[in-house]
C-alpha cells in the first residue's frame, strides 16, 4: 500500500472511532512503537510521514483501540498495513468484498 494511502485510511479511522490521540500513542508505544506522542498527533493529521514499521504499528494501536472485541464496525472498519492491498483497504473483513470481473 503507498505511504499516503495508508495515512489516509489510518487518519480517517482514528477519526471516525475517536480516538484519543495520547490513549493512542500510549498503546502504540506499549506495541513497541518508537515515534513520540507529537509524531503521532502530526502523522494523524498528516503534516508528517512514519517509517513503514512505526505506521503498521499504529496501525495495531488503531484497530485494538477502535473495537477491543475484534469487531470491526463503521465505513472505515480497519486501519490497513503497509502491505495491504489497496483495494481491501479499510474494509470489514466479514463484509460483502468486490470481484472484478
Amino acid at each position: 500500500m503507498d505511504e499516503q494511502d495508508q495515512q489516509a485510511l489510518t487518519a480517517g479511522v482514528i477519526q471516525e472511532h475517536g480516538l484519543d490521540l495520547a490513549q493512542l500513542w500510549l498503546d502504540y508505544a506499549a506495541l513497541g512503537g518508537n515515534a513520540t506522542q507529537q509524531d503521532i498527533e502530526d502523522y494523524a493529521a498528516g503534516l508528517i510521514s512514519l517509517p513503514a514499521k512505526e505506521r503498521d504499528v499504529l496501525s495495531q494501536a488503531v484497530n485494538e483501540r477502535s473495537d477491543p472485541d475484534g469487531r470491526p464496525r463503521g465505513l472505515l472498519a480497519m486501519a490497513p498495513y503497509s502491505d495491504s492491498p489497496l483495494t481491501d483497504a479499510g474494509r470489514d473483513p466479514s463484509g460483502p468484498r468486490e470481484v472484478g470481473l
